[in-house]
């Protein structure tokens, strides 16, 4: 098991890959960092989480044209009660994370 280390929105992390997939996963680091960057214009616009999980929303939408320009099942089919449990997941999940990293 790899250890990484990587920056998003300035802020350093340490993560554990698997063997050889080190140089990628900085490079997905390096790609939502600048996202992020793109999103919210460069500037603190709201806490990190929240900053976090419009540029997940952002991928998201990108992910979805992307699968529509392939023929692939737009997200839209799946079920909208879902979806919404699910972003509330992902996005107190980074809260989670990001309290846990201001306490270290």
């Amino acid at each position: 098991m790899a250890q990484v280390e990587f920056e998003v929105n300035g802020r350093a992390y340490r993560v554990f890959c698997e063997d050889g997939q080190e140089s990628r996963l900085r490079e997905l680091a390096g790609f939502v960092d600048a996202k992020l960057k793109q999103v919210t214009g460069g500037g603190k616009s709201g806490s990190e989480a929240q900053m976090l999980v419009l540029t997940a929303i952002v991928m998201a939408d990108e992910m979805q044209d992307v699968m529509a320009g392939r023929g692939l099942a737009p997200l839209s089919t799946v079920n909208e009660a879902e979806v919404a449990a699910a972003v509330d997941n992902v996005a107190l999940r980074i809260e989670e994370v990001a309290a846990r990293l201001e306490r270290a």
